[in-house]
């Protein structure tokens, strides 16, 4: 059985913007670091973007809490490959899709830069990618508001090498999945066989707006502290918006992957959707796909709904509650799932959500 690990992720560091064209250089990404004695206790860095702190992510070079992960730096941030497939293999872990850190908040407000640093983000990403042998693959990250060079950096990506999908949040820039200017970016990605990953996060400025001037609670712990968090609500409006769009049945071949929320949501969001669109239930396994929780209710789920969509990860190196670095050995530990259901969402189902079988 080959496991995939559907869902991990890079912590971006200085090296993630090598690639970043020369006309933005004194625009660059910088980080800062913050006294630990504060609200922000061990998350105590930030990059500075486009004129404003960016609070997911920072630099783990200079976050007292990285160093509270259990991996090394280098491994976080992806500039040790050999490490990082070492502590694949420590995990029982045969391949891994990774997906950036800081992309799950708004980068920049200029779209232009925005452009320039999606591109370095992703050649940074592929050039490390392809040093595994086929082992890491990653998420790229487009500018969806400028669809046109979106559309060409899908195409980029692809001839690059190591690429499993295209990224997404719910919302993008305050536009839905279901804004048409966005149907291009679904045709080249059906054409590249790549799938849309929706995952949580958001880039809304009236959400961020919204909530950033209520008292945040004075907690030594990420991400309390952050008015772009946003979870289960963001991402299943995404995918009603998405499928509710047409967009399913304009490109038939188009696949969707739903991560970091667990699965318990399904078989109500299935049940709400029968009624609008009756192929919803075959679409489910055969081009929707959800990353499972290992403590979720799974025997309900697969009693409900069948075990052909779910697949699995690992958040590593993050450390929220998703982190789960020993997958298989968490699935069998439970006792319930039969040795069919688990290859499934280690293996089988990952292996049709995704292509990684091409030379990276």
């Amino acid at each position: 059985m080959t496991v995939i690990d559907c869902d991990a992720h890079v912590e971006e560091g200085l090296e993630t913007w090598k690639y970043l064209d020369p006309a933005f250089y004194r625009q660059r990404p910088f980080a800062v670091q913050f006294p630990e004695d504060t609200v922000f206790g061990a998350h105590n860095a930030a990059w500075v973007i486009d004129y404003k702190i960016r609070l997911y992510g920072g630099t783990p070079t200079i976050m007292k809490r990285a160093g509270q992960k259990g991996a090394d730096i280098d491994v976080q941030e992806l500039t040790n490959v050999e490490g990082r497939i070492a502590a694949m293999a420590e995990a029982g872990l045969d391949k891994q899709i990774i997906f950036p850190t800081i992309w799950q908040g708004p980068v920049a407000e200029n779209p232009e830069l925005e452009t320039a640093l999606a591109q370095s983000w992703n050649t940074f990403m592929a050039t490390q990618c392809a040093k595994s042998e086929g082992r890491l693959w990653f998420a790229a990250v487009i500018p969806y508001r400028r669809p046109e060079a979106a559309v060409a950096e899908i195409k980029r990506v692809k001839a690059l090498g190591p690429v499993a999908g295209i990224y997404t949040h719910g919302i993008e820039w305050d536009m839905p999945l279901s804004n048409p200017d966005f149907w291009p970016i679904y045709e080249e990605a059906e054409r590249q066989d790549l799938p849309i990953l929706l995952h949580t996060g958001s880039t809304s400025p009236s959400f961020r707006q919204m909530v950033e001037y209520y008292p945040r609670p004075d907690k030594q712990q990420f991400p309390q502290t952050n008015p772009y968090a946003s979870g289960i609500n963001h991402s299943l409006y995404g995918l009603t918006q998405l499928v509710g769009s047409g967009a399913t049945e304009d490109f038939p071949k188009l696949r969707v992957a739903v991560l970091e929320l667990g699965c318990e949501w399904v078989p109500v969001w299935v049940k709400s959707m029968r009624a609008r669109h009756p192929k919803v239930d075959d679409w489910v396994g055969d081009r929707f796909f959800v990353a499972c929780a290992v403590h979720d209710d799974l025997t309900d789920v697969v009693n409900r709904l069948g075990d052909d969509f779910l697949i699995a990860a690992t958040d590593f190196p993050h450390g929220d509650q998703f982190r789960e670095d020993h997958l298989a050995e968490e699935l069998e530990r439970r006792g319930d799932l039969s040795a069919s259901t688990i290859d499934k969402i280690l293996s089988g189902n990952p292996s049709r959500a995704f292509t990684l079988t091409a030379e990276a």
